[in-house]
């Protein structure tokens, strides 16, 4: 049994979870991590992963609702290809990104998207949120739940600190058998904070660090 905390979606959520994925696909960029010599994905791999994000987007933000009367509303909006929001949630002044995964245990951050953030003038995020959506790997569809792994601020993220992995591309992710397609950063699900209350009141009560 998994000792994260765990959102389970409603039918309803489920449903714009679904419809959001599948019309978002098709505008959303094929080449995975904008590496040119990868094979472009298919639509229904595309809409796949954005499931699995907007999934852990709404347990996140139902979570800040219920627990903590933060009211962030869930974005379905479609933007044009090449371009994104500046983040998935903010609390107090923290402008934070929820990444989710199907299985793992790392955390995952492509360092090309610092650069494309600086590209499209986007502000830059300050924190990360770590999330699993279930899955069910037979079937190849989504349990309908979330287990919400936990946080990193980016100023430790891109520090020297030694829980933070520099992968380069074609490194295999640690203990794994798969081979990144891009340069990431890693950190370890164990090493993430964990202790939400924590997290939430100081982020309410200070202001992110500089980068």
């Amino acid at each position: 049994m998994s000792n994260y905390t765990v959102i389970t979606l409603t039918p309803d959520e489920m449903q714009k979870c679904v419809e959001f994925s599948q019309k978002s696909a098709e505008t959303q960029q094929d080449i995975e991590f904008g590496q040119k010599d990868t094979k472009p994905r298919p639509t229904k791999e595309i809409a796949r992963d954005n499931l699995i994000g907007k999934m852990a987007e709404v347990a996140v933000l139902r979570m800040l609702r219920e627990k903590y009367g933060i009211h962030y509303p869930v974005n379905y909006e479609i933007y044009p290809r090449g371009e994104w929001d500046d983040c998935d949630v903010k609390i107090g002044g923290w402008s934070i990104d929820i990444k989710s995964t199907r299985n793992g245990k790392w955390l995952l951050f492509e360092t090309s998207k610092l650069k494309m953030r600086q590209n499209q003038k986007i502000n830059n995020l300050d924190a990360l949120i770590m999330c699993r959506t279930q899955w069910d790997r037979d079937k190849d569809a989504p349990k309908g739940s979330v287990e919400l792994i936990g946080l990193i601020s980016m100023k430790k993220l891109l520090s020297n600190d030694p829980i933070v992995k520099h992968l380069k591309k074609g490194d295999r992710i640690p203990n794994t058998k798969r081979m990144l397609q891009a340069e990431n950063l890693a950190v370890a699900f164990d090493d993430l904070e964990h202790n939400w209350d924590m997290m939430i009141d100081y982020m309410t009560k200070n202001p992110p660090p500089k980068l």
